[in-house]
Parts: C-alpha cells; structure tokens; sequence
C-alpha cells in the first residue's frame, strides 16, 4: 500500500486484479483495474508507490511489467515484458520512486533490481 500527499491510502488488491482507494479514516473511495493484458489492466498488482507528481507506479507481477496511473486511475504508461534482459521482468514484485523520480524495481524471479531515470 501507499499514502498519498492527501492521507488517501492506495492498496493492491493481487487476487481481484484492482488498486483501491481509501481516505484516511478507512472509508473506501474507488478502486480501479480489472484482470488482462491491456491499458488499465491487471493481473496480480503486487506494490504501489508515488512519483513527487502524484503518479502511482505499480508492479504488475503477472504480466511481467509496471504501469503508471494518474491520481483517477487514468493508465498513463508502461513497460515491461517477460525476458531477463534490460527492462524487462519475471514477476517484479516491488518498486520505489525516490524524489528524483528515479525508480526501483525488484524483479523477484530474475533476482535483481533495476533503475529506471525519468527523461526530463
């Protein structure tokens, strides 16, 4: 899970393939996602977290990638696919956004982490 700058809390829900969204006295808001391989879509969300824009990075283990939503659960991008190569994953499981927006991503079956540096 992770808390926005407004004290809402955003949860990976792994076996309903959504992200969900809370206030910060625990009343559901939203959530956001459904199971496949499209924009927006989701199969085993694994670790949420924050860019210093307000974006939500999660890793999306079951389809081998990470996908970026805005603070509505519009898709804004992605990137990933199964190999063990540069960028992409077998079943990434966590990711950080540190406050350069660098990201960190732990990719669990090819037992490494990798670093992705915004293009500004």
């Amino acid at each position: 899970m992770a808390v926005d700058s407004r004290g809402n809390v955003f949860v990976s829900d792994r076996d309903n393939a959504n992200i969900q969204k809370f206030a910060s006295n625990g009343n559901f808001i939203t959530k956001w996602g459904s199971e496949g391989e499209g924009n927006g879509q989701l199969n085993q969300p694994a670790v949420v977290a924050f860019d210093s824009s307000g974006h939500l990075f999660v890793t999306d283990s079951g389809n081998h990638r990470v996908q970026v939503f805005d603070k509505n659960g519009n898709s804004v991008t992605k990137w990933g696919s199964e190999e063990k190569g540069d960028g992409q994953f077998s079943k990434p499981e966590s990711i950080d956004v540190d406050r350069f927006g660098h990201v960190y991503v732990a990719d669990t079956s090819n037992n490494n982490i990798q670093l992705f540096v915004p293009n500004n």
